[in-house]
């Protein structure tokens, strides 16, 4: 790839085609052809945690150096993967789809945004719903992504298979694979509370590091490596670092850098289908 380019996105699209009546004394014929594509991405995302670890202040503590360190480090890890989902959800937002199916009516849908009555969220039926909208939408292999929204009701499902009465609902909740994020989708909506449907390759998400995976030694002091994150190995974090001195205190420092970006899949011949849709629970007055 060339210098700057990080990943290259191609595909073909034929949106031309009709069907038509067959005309018999047509001898000659030609008719459109596909058309190729293709996107060049850069990732956009730098961002950096920083902390610091004194060499010679855990002598006399139960702790050690490589504890605190490692407490440090797993804890930038965290952060920075909950920036990444939080990121993540504020892409979707931006790139939502329009929702063609509004059951009968009793879905209200203005532009991106799907309302659905409150009543609908308590019962597992919602779920046949949300399958005829994954159709009706030309959605062949959607996921639902979910905060407080579904939680409770997939929680009651799950746990009551075993009950002879519990069974139906475990099925059903079970139609569609679910995950369920009720920190981070909650926390970038709030107050709304939001699901999403999400079709399989409507999303990518590209990560890279610059350092070796081996540590590296500069100058004496200076080291960096490229580790991959423990809670989402696809994210790739390059680490620096440094020790000093002052004040007669030694300390190493850290900096973690993860580099990344979230791209939608490119649009078919339709504009408004993205392959990610937005459901509101309506809020009562």
């Amino acid at each position: 790839l060339p210098d700057g380019v990080d990943a290259r996105i191609a595909w073909m699209n034929q949106c031309d085609l009709t069907v038509d009546t067959l005309v018999t004394t047509d001898c000659s014929f030609s008719g459109p052809e596909a058309d190729t594509y293709k996107i060049d991405l850069s990732i956009d995302q730098a961002k950096e945690t920083k902390f610091s670890v004194p060499l010679d202040a855990y002598r006399d503590n139960l702790f050690g150096f490589a504890d605190a360190v490692a407490i440090n480090l797993n804890k930038a890890m965290v952060v920075q993967a909950e920036a990444v989902a939080q990121y993540t959800i504020g892409v979707i937002n931006a790139n939502l789809g329009v929702n063609v199916y509004d059951n009968g009516g009793e879905w209200t849908i203005s532009g991106t945004d799907t309302t659905i009555p409150a009543a609908e969220w308590e019962s597992t039926a919602i779920m046949g719903k949300f399958k005829i909208a994954a159709r009706k939408n030309r959605l062949d292999n959607p996921s639902i992504l979910s905060g407080e929204n579904l939680y409770q009701l997939a929680y009651m499902a799950r746990t009551s298979n075993p009950n002879a009465d519990g069974k139906g609902d475990f099925v059903r909740i079970g139609e569609m694979p679910m995950y369920n994020d009720i920190e981070n989708v909650d926390d970038v909506n709030t107050p709304a509370l939001l699901t999403y449907m999400i079709e399989r390759g409507a999303l990518a998400f590209l990560s890279k590091g610059y350092y070796p995976t081996a540590v590296e030694t500069l100058n004496g002091n200076f080291q960096r490596f490229s580790v991959s994150n423990r809670f989402f190995p696809a994210l790739i974090h390059d680490v620096e670092t440094l020790v000093d001195c002052s004040s007669g205190v030694w300390k190493q420092h850290w900096k973690v850098i993860p580099r990344y970006k979230v791209e939608i899949n490119p649009t078919g011949c339709t504009a408004t289908r993205t392959g990610l849709l937005s459901f509101t629970r309506e809020v009562g007055i």
